[in-house]
């Protein structure tokens, strides 16, 4: 089908091809990416791991220290990040994204997955008390 009918009418683009059960990539609508992960990528991280979902490829790192936990809390430990989670879209991405600082689609992506890990017992603050 047309790149044109794809950015023109998406919903019908993926009907018709729901509609014939499979993806427009050629896979069958039960058929996964090949994936891969590789755990312990960084080596100055406390916790990493690099996972590739076809030609998609994500990396992440994690640091910890001991901390005393907030005085109002005492049975729970806290995440704290130092920096807001840093999700970097580089041109290679897609060509809507530029070289330079981070940009607002890059900002809101990270502040999302902040706002996750705080805010929904991904990690259960109670678990972190030693």
């Amino acid at each position: 089908m047309a790149a044109g009918f794809k950015t023109v009418e998406p919903l019908e683009y993926y009907r018709r091809f729901l509609k014939e059960n499979c993806r427009p990539d050629g896979r069958e609508l039960g058929e996964f990416r090949a994936t891969t992960v590789n755990i312990g990528s960084i080596s100055t991280a406390d916790g990493s791991a690099l996972v590739k979902l076809g030609n998609t490829t994500v990396i992440c790192g994690v640091k910890a220290e001991f901390a005393a936990p907030p005085v109002d809390a005492p049975d729970r430990g806290y995440v704290v990040f130092l920096s807001v989670p840093n999700v970097d879209l580089p041109p290679l991405c897609s060509s809507r994204f530029r070289t330079g600082p981070p940009g607002e689609e890059a900002q809101v992506t990270s502040q999302f997955i902040a706002d996750v890990v705080d805010n929904s017992q991904v990690i259960k603050k109670e678990d972190l008390c030693i």
